[in-house]
This record gives C-alpha cells, structure tokens and sequence, in this order.
C-alpha cells in the first residue's frame, strides 16, 4: 500500500508560542483519490496543508512527497516536485491579464532580447482554459474583472500548467454560488479521472461526502481517523470532528418583530441592480439572496457605503440618510461585517482588544484617552460572552481561527452598540461547531431589537435562520418568501428564474411573486 501513496505525513508535530497545534498526526494520500480533511476552525488543518506547502517547517516527524522522504521544505521544492495549491484567499494580480496571470515567469518571447508575444500569450492561455476547463475566458481580460469563480478557475489552470500530481483545494466553494459549484465539482473528478490526487478541505460536509472517497478528520491537533466516506452520514462526520452529536444547528425564529427600523426605496446602482424596496424591521432577520452578479453582494455594501447608488431612497431610524459612508454608518449604529473577512473584516496586525473597540473608542475613552482598564473589561466580556477562543485580549487576530475572526467582527459591533447589522457571508469558512455557535449569537442580536441583514450563498442557513427571503435576479427582487414555510429546493427555483416544480413552465418576475 505505501508504494501507492502520493504523500505521507508520518507523526508530524508543529508548536508555537504556549500552542501544541499537531501531535503526531499522520495523513496518507492515495493516487488517484479524492482526499476529504475535516476538523472545526482552529483544528490543524490549515498548519498541516502549511508544512505540506514549505510554508512552516514541522517539529517532528517524517515527509514523503511520491515516495522520496524529505528534508526541509520550501514551496518552491513542493511545486518542482508536483503538488500544487489552490488556496481560499485568492492570490491573484487583479491588475494583471488572464494571459499574464497564467504565464507569469515563463511569457513566451519573440526575439533574442525576449520581448512579450502578447497576442500568442493570450490565444494560449485561450486555449489551455478550453482545453483543461471546457469553458472560454478572453486572454486580455483583467483579473479584476472576472468572477470569482472566473479567478479560481485560473489559478487552477496555472496549477495545471505545471503538471501537477497532487491538487490541494482549500476551501473551494466558500464564496461561489451554486452553479459554479457544481462546475468545480466536475472539474476536480475530471482531474481524478487523470490520475491527479486531491486533498479537498471544506465546511460543506455534503460536498464532502459527494466528492471524496475517503476523509481524515483532525480534532484539537490529534488525527482521529481516516475513514472511507462510502457510508458515511453528515452526523457521523460532524461527530468526529468535534466529538458529540450537534442536536439542533438553528435556534428557534424570533417572534417578537418591533416597527420599521429600515426601509429601502426604489435604490438604484449604476450597473448592479434597480429598484430595489424593502422595509427591515426591529428584532427580524431577513435573507437577500441570488445566483452570483445577481446584484445582492453589491446591494449588501451599498447600504453601507452608497459608493455608486444613482437614486432612490434610504430610512434609518425614522431618518433619511443622504450619501451614507462608512464613518457616519458607524455613527448612526450601522454594522457590516463583510465577505472578506480576513481583507477587510479584522485588522490582521492588530490585537484582539484593539480589534473588538475600534469601531467606537469613546466607549471606553475620556478626553480623547483611552481608559485601559475601561477597554480591558468591556474586551473581556465580549471574549467571554461570544466563547472567542483566544490566549489573551492582547493576541493578534491574524492568528484566530476563522470562526474566532468572524466573532472578534461581531464583538466590535455589539461594542458599539449597533442597531442594524449586515451580514454578508456570515459563516463562509467556518465549521460546523463555530457555525451554530455564530447562529445563537445572530438570534440573540434580534432577540436584543437589532435589525439583521443576511446576505448568504448557504441557503441551508437562510432558510433556518430568517423570517422572511427576498430573491434577486438579474439585479431585481422578484420574490418574497416566507422563511418559516420555504425550502432550499423552492429557494434554488426561484434564485435562478427557473421551472414551476420541476416543470417545463419558465417561471417570469410576476409568476414569481408571492
């Protein structure tokens, strides 16, 4: 059986600074099989892909990359010898072509002084994205302006070009919707069908069950097992992960719903989306969602910062708001916790504590000075009140698990004592633990009065948690729904302007419309 092995990762061991993050942990990869890694936020996961890349060196233990043991890694070994990356924060040149992205440090030349053969770059790179993909994407297109979707599916290209044996997707479909989900999902057994092994790692445990063909599941730095998925239930993976049955993943609804605290007037945007009405009110939950360039992500930062809307009206709190910006957002108890969590979401550099307070500091300031002892406390509350998993207040955010950022987010606007708050992919990449945990505290926001915004691509979660969905299409609303009576199946019918039941009956905005 060794023989076949594409890598192995034998008793390995990684500590920092007062955290033992893998204990002998053992992880085998077969050629040619689909490999599904699982453990909550905070598990090891990422510290082992992270030695497997070059990027920390282990403490201990033996690495085999294709039979050969290894010394110390460096990316650069692990490239040459044939395992590639395919990571969840796009590392992509937005400013770049897709040619250029492609082919960067190998451009083809036309003359001994090797200038750029631009046009042949890009009808290559054409070429190769048909070939590998079966789908066209422009040579000259800017990174910038593609999907992102479109982004992943170029970096897996340029993963390709270097003829990989092993793929590693790190959480893959935490930003895409369903249908570019579906067209990685056929990518990747394609790559199987090629003899290229795969190393998948995802929150979506029934995309792990649907793809992979066996799954290791790491708790608290300790391999627990490694198991083929033939069989398996979405409980028996969850149990391994975190050790104990979850009994009830959404919280009861709230229903004590209070008066309007927004209302949204035929908004417009000058490319997304156009006439956009709703009204939120005090204590409700309510779910935007759509197929991706459906305009909801963009409506979500717009009602936060109004960088592009061209007309209509806003109302908060009984007040008209003329050109909201992110300061005076802030200012009015407006709190939006973004997409890219790990981008824009926290400050990676700074502290727990100078995290959770940023957003209003004359809470726990006189005089414009900070009362350290003021913060200390109120940061101490919030850490424990949110169960955020950190040594101190003083630990950089950068280190947090996932889940525990997305809870740092969250403390800084219950600190500041918001009033509405927009989520806009609230749990994307975060396990199943955090994900419940993320839920109550959602609940408990609406339960205090707040107005919640859910802005999600897991319809699974929108409909366990909001009230009432609103469906966009091609950048209008076409539907309200009830939250407590519709299904992810009757929400997917809807999202993509689809069949009536399954039937041949295309379905129109007013057909839609409950």
């Amino acid at each position: 059986m060794s023989n076949d092995y594409q890598i192995e990762m034998i008793d390995i061991e990684k500590s920092f600074p007062g955290v033992k993050s893998l204990q002998k942990v053992n992880f085998q990869l077969l050629k040619g099989e689909i490999h599904g890694l699982v453990g909550e936020n905070g598990a090891g996961k990422s510290t082992l892909m992270k030695i497997l890349a070059g990027v920390y060196t282990h403490d201990a233990g033996i690495i085999k990359l294709f039979g050969e043991e290894q010394g110390k890694l460096t990316p650069s070994i692990v490239q040459n010898a044939g395992v590639s990356f395919i990571h969840q924060e796009r590392y992509v040149v937005p400013h770049l072509t897709v040619a250029e992205s492609l082919f960067l440090g190998i451009e083809p030349s036309i003359s001994p002084l090797k200038f750029i053969n631009r046009k042949k770059m890009e009808k290559m790179a054409e070429t190769i994205i048909n070939e590998n993909l079966g789908i066209s994407i422009a040579g000259n297109r800017l990174i910038g302006t593609l999907t992102v979707a479109e982004q992943q599916l170029v970096q897996i290209c340029r993963a390709l070009m270097h003829q990989p044996k092993v793929i590693v997707f790190d959480e893959p479909t935490a930003v895409l919707a369903a249908k570019e989900s579906q067209l990685l999902f056929k990518i990747i057994k394609d790559l199987k069908n090629r003899g290229i092994s795969v190393i998948y790692i995802s929150h979506y445990l029934g995309e792990i069950l649907d793809l992979c063909d066996r799954i290791t599941a790491i708790r608290n730095g300790k391999k627990v097992d490694t198991v083929a998925c033939k069989g398996l239930t979405v409980e028996d993976i969850v149990f391994m992960m975190i050790g104990h049955k979850i009994q009830e993943q959404f919280p009861p609804k709230n229903r004590k719903i209070g008066e309007t605290l927004l209302k949204v007037d035929k908004l417009t945007h000058s490319k997304m989306f156009r006439n956009i009405s709703f009204e939120l009110k005090k204590g409700e939950i309510l779910g935007i969602v759509g197929l991706m360039g459906s305009g909801h992500d963009v409506l979500s930062s717009e009602i936060y910062h109004n960088k592009e809307i061209v007309s209509g009206m806003i109302h908060f709190d009984n007040k008209l708001l003329n050109k909201v910006n992110p300061n005076r957002a802030v200012k009015l108890g407006i709190g939006y916790i973004p997409e890219d969590r790990r981008g824009v979401g926290v400050i990676q550099r700074m502290s727990v504590q100078e995290n959770i307070t940023l957003a209003d500091l004359a809470r726990v300031s006189k005089n414009n000075i900070i009362n350290k002892e003021k913060e200390n406390l109120a940061v101490d509350e919030l850490i424990n009140k949110l169960a955020i998993r950190t040594p101190g207040r003083e630990q950089l955010a950068g280190v947090l698990s996932g889940g525990n950022q997305q809870k740092v987010v969250i403390a800084k606007w219950l600190h500041s004592d918001a009033k509405l708050y927009i989520l806009n992919q609230p749990t994307s990449g975060v396990d199943v633990g955090a994900k419940t945990e993320i839920y109550a505290l959602i609940k408990n926001i609406a339960e205090q009065g707040a107005g919640v915004l859910m802005f999600s691509q897991d319809l699974q979660e929108v409909v366990g948690m909001c009230t009432r969905i609103l469906v966009m299409f091609r950048g209008e609303i076409v539907c309200e729904l009830d939250g407590n009576s519709t299904t992810v199946d009757q929400l997917m019918v809807y999202m993509t302007g689809g069949k009536k039941n399954g039937g041949n009956d295309s379905i129109n905005a007013q057909e839609i419309c409950c």
